[in-house]
């Protein structure tokens, strides 16, 4: 299954480069220094933008403030999906001094925009109060940490919107269907779900995937980054500045995720997409998938389904995260309206907005305690709540510097394309795939 927070997500892993072609931009980059002004708050009108696909989840978040605040307005602009045209324009605008005010911001675009200077860094006025009692320490680190800039790790450039991650999602009416009494378990490894989808599989006589390939076409980080680093490898490592996608550890994580296509999942469809193939869909007894999926799903899946948290390998949670963010653009010049709108929306009364029209999970220790985005309305799933325990524990998305984090997705694809379809060795694919990603990460590191 995907949701629509995972959908967005996906989109960008490629917006990276779109910024670095800025010279200008990337000349100045660094210091997140504020050159606005404060501005007042009552009476202010400040500019929201958004990207199209979230606009009318946005634009409630903006009514529920003004209804609060009448006093207070807020434009709520909408602007392209595309990844590259959406961090071109923010450049662009950075230059011309037309930043809006506060704007969507999402983990593999947050170190290019603050190189180029686009947010501000948001550290300092958190530590002065101006999300109220809030501090950064209230908030979930891991996904904070998304919003550190790899050169400048003091300081914090956005704040996540949701403490975004994966479970793993079965429908019980399929395994009943075909006599498989072995349901998802807590302590479940990824043997244990590969043996039983592939009964489900067997049983069914291919009209049921046991699961969505997790793999999808070979670019679901959010999937692979986990396993890999159960085995013992990185997608990135920002102390060596290198990956290691194509060592041993890391070709055991590829085997196994590539082993499953046509046996336990669906055959290899270069569409990550593909409707059909999503669970829910009905012919899928199992999926990887988020919280923010759950709403649709509650609206369109008739079969009686629930929620486990993902199986381990090696011991270690394969559980991935994400998230998308808000930020404060450095030129804003309603600085103090902007944060105004900050400690509202990340306040116990922001957040309940947040959870009941987007179905995040707050982004605070506080909000994944005691949310209401575990209350399902007596729908399932009933197990909502592995949600909290899969967010502390999610291996999240590896920031990577440049244009690294799109080329590591296309060589990821055609390294496993090339091992289905071709059938080239996992070794000599993914070793191929790591020089790749390892000589666009030396040059970004030498352009920085």
């Amino acid at each position: 299954m995907t949701s629509r927070t995972s959908r967005v997500r996906r989109t960008w892993i490629a917006v990276a480069a779109a910024v670095a072609v800025v010279p200008m931009l990337a000349a100045c980059g660094g210091n997140a220094a504020a050159t606005g002004s404060a501005g007042e708050i009552d009476g202010s009108t400040i500019v929201l933008q958004t990207v199209n696909s979230l606009q009318p989840q946005f634009q409630q978040y903006a009514d529920a403030y003004t209804k609060k605040f009448p006093q207070r307005k807020v434009e709520v602009r909408a602007t392209t999906d595309d990844g590259a045209k959406y961090a071109q324009q923010l450049a662009t605008a950075r230059i011309s001094g037309k930043l809006p005010d506060v704007f969507f911001n999402v983990d593999y675009l947050a170190d290019t925009l603050a190189k180029a200077n686009v947010p501000l860094d948001l550290a300092p006025g958190i530590k002065d109060g101006k999300l109220g009692s809030l501090k950064l320490d209230d908030f979930v680190a891991p996904f904070v940490g998304q919003y550190r800039p790899i050169n400048h790790p003091d300081q914090v450039t956005g704040l996540p919107v949701s403490a975004d991650s994966v479970g793993l999602f079965y429908d019980k009416t399929l395994f009943d269907k075909y006599g498989v009494t072995e349901y998802p378990k807590s302590d479940w490894t990824w043997d244990d779900m590969m043996r039983v989808a592939k009964e489900i599989q067997a049983k069914s006589g291919g009209k049921v995937y046991g699961i969505k390939a997790p793999l999808t076409d070979g670019s679901n980080q959010l999937v692979f980054g986990p396993v890999l680093r159960a085995f013992g490898a990185d997608v990135y490592n920002g102390k060596t500045g290198k990956s290691d996608i194509g060592s041993a550890d890391a070709v055991k994580g590829w085997k196994l995720l590539i082993s499953m296509y046509g046996t336990s999942s669906n055959p290899y469809s270069a569409n990550p997409n593909d409707a059909s193939l999503g669970f829910g869909a009905g012919n899928v007894a199992m999926g990887i998938g988020s919280r923010a999926g759950i709403p649709g799903l509650q609206k369109t899946v008739k079969d009686d389904w629930n929620v486990q948290t993902m199986p381990t390998i090696n011991g270690k949670s394969t559980a991935g995260g994400g998230s998308y963010g808000l930020s404060i653009s450095q030129t804003s010049k309603n600085q103090d309206a902007a944060w105004a709108f900050l400690k509202w929306f990340y306040s116990k009364d922001g957040m309940a907005v947040a959870q009941k029209v987007g179905g995040v999970i707050p982004p605070t220790n506080d909000g994944i305690d005691h949310g209401t985005w575990k209350d399902t309305g007596g729908k399932p799933p009933s197990n909502i709540a592995i949600f909290g325990a899969s967010a502390r524990t999610a291996a999240l998305l590896t920031p990577m510097p440049g244009s690294s984090g799109s080329v590591m997705t296309q060589a990821t694809v055609k390294a496993t394309q090339e091992v289905v379809l071709q059938h080239v060795p996992a070794e000599k694919a993914f070793r191929e795939a790591q020089d790749t990603v390892n000589a666009q990460l030396a040059k970004d590191t030498k352009n920085k």
